[in-house]
């Protein structure tokens, strides 16, 4: 566990403030578990970093793992702390209080994870930390996680909200699942781009959300986009690949209504597939943009614009690619010669042969303001057309 240790005092100074500690902890653990390391070094870290002896239970309160060798809780107040029913702080049979964490994904449990003696807020955001690391340990050593028992699957109830077909019984168990559907969520979707499968449907199984997953696809819901990026993180975490952006995540907008959250499913997936033809990790209704306006937007209507604004350059590639340079930079001749590999003079040649065609000064503010919607048409176009085409092959690693 030497690894862990030497690790944590080489990083810690990367990244400050006062989530650094847990944050920092939480991908150390993780990336420790991934390369073999046990659940008693992850115990043994996390004691080290809180000060407190830790105790890893089963679902019945039973001694897993332990740093002190102590015992475990009574199976009525392990079932308290895995169904929030108790708070967190708790008695140990060998009458020591303590603090309890759920170590759970889902409906799916592991166990309870105790750190003996007074419990503030650092000492808990630590041991939260360590929860990846161990539902990943669980899932490599073969234990089986219990399940809460429903009529509904996490999954189907993400499918019945993706389908705007919700039941009372979807209703109930997407409560259970801890969804408050009086204010509804965004639908959420996330892509993984890497080679390993078998660990990306291995993290999904263990996120704390509930999720339906389709191959490299998975759907879930999110209240706010920090959820989403901790998703994201997570996953990126237990892939274990080096390269950062292959698991990709977009979200819809948030609705008042049932109804409205299928339309948010669909508006997370036609921004997943932007996201992927842009090459960006994340994207959100609420931060892309002029796309907003075009997402309710059918696909003639889509066409219709982009021809109308870019046709006598759309099938032009290499003068497409300097009218989006060009307006990005602001009609910079330096910038845009830099950026294409161009000599300046032959910048200034097709910027002329754009202004031409277009029959305008793409950087008038009318005209930059058309151009600018319509090539995000076109993207929005592109998107579909690998969604709609079914095309799930990984993109080529990006660095």
């Amino acid at each position: 566990m030497g690894t862990i240790a030497g690790a944590r005092s080489g990083r810690a100074r990367e990244v400050p403030g006062p989530d650094a500690e847990s944050a920092v902890l939480e991908r150390e653990l993780t990336e420790a578990v991934l390369a073999g390391a046990a659940r008693s070094d992850v115990l043994h870290a996390l004691a080290r970093a809180t000060g407190r002896q830790v105790r890893l239970l089963s679902a019945e309160g039973a001694p897993l793992a332990t740093t002190d060798g102590g015992a475990g809780v009574s199976a009525a107040v392990a079932d308290g702390v895995l169904t929030d029913a108790t708070g967190p702080v708790v008695d140990t049979l060998d009458g020591l209080r303590a603090t309890a964490l759920p170590v759970r994904a889902g409906t799916a449990v592991t166990g309870v994870l105790l750190t003996l003696g007074p419990g503030g807020p650092r000492v808990r955001a630590l041991a939260g930390a360590a929860v990846t690391a161990l539902l990943i340990d669980a899932v490599r050593s073969g234990d089986g996680p219990g399940e809460v028992s429903s009529r509904h699957s996490p999954a189907d109830v993400i499918a019945a909200l993706r389908a705007g077909t919700v039941s009372s019984s979807v209703c109930a168990a997407a409560r259970e699942l801890g969804i408050d559907l009086q204010r509804p969520p965004a639908g959420a979707v996330l892509h993984y781009d890497g080679s390993r499968l078998r660990a990306w449907s291995t993290a999904l199984a263990w996120l704390e959300h509930p999720v339906q997953q389709e191959g490299r696809t998975a759907w879930t819901v999110v209240p706010d986009e920090s959820v989403l990026v901790r998703l994201q993180n997570r996953l990126r975490l237990m892939t274990g690949d080096d390269c950062a952006d292959l698991v990709v995540a977009a979200s819809g907008s948030h609705t008042d209504s049932l109804l409205g959250l299928a339309d948010s499913f669909t508006e997370a997936e036609r921004l997943l597939g932007l996201a992927r033809t842009r090459r960006v990790p994340l994207l959100t209704f609420d931060r892309c943009g002029v796309v907003q306006a075009l997402l309710p937007l059918p696909r003639a209507r889509l066409e219709a614009y982009a021809e109308a604004h870019l046709g006598p350059v759309r099938h032009r590639p290499e003068l497409m690619v300097t009218l989006r340079a060009w307006l990005a930079e602001r009609g910079s001749r330096q910038s845009v010669s830099q950026q294409l590999h161009l000599h300046r003079n032959s910048v200034g040649y097709r910027v002329r042969q754009i202004k031409h065609l277009l029959g305008t000064d793409p950087l008038l503010p009318a005209a930059s303001a058309e151009l600018h919607l319509a090539l995000a048409a076109l993207d929005l176009l592109a998107a579909d057309d690998r969604r709609l085409h079914g095309d799930d092959e990984p993109e080529s690693p990006r660095h």
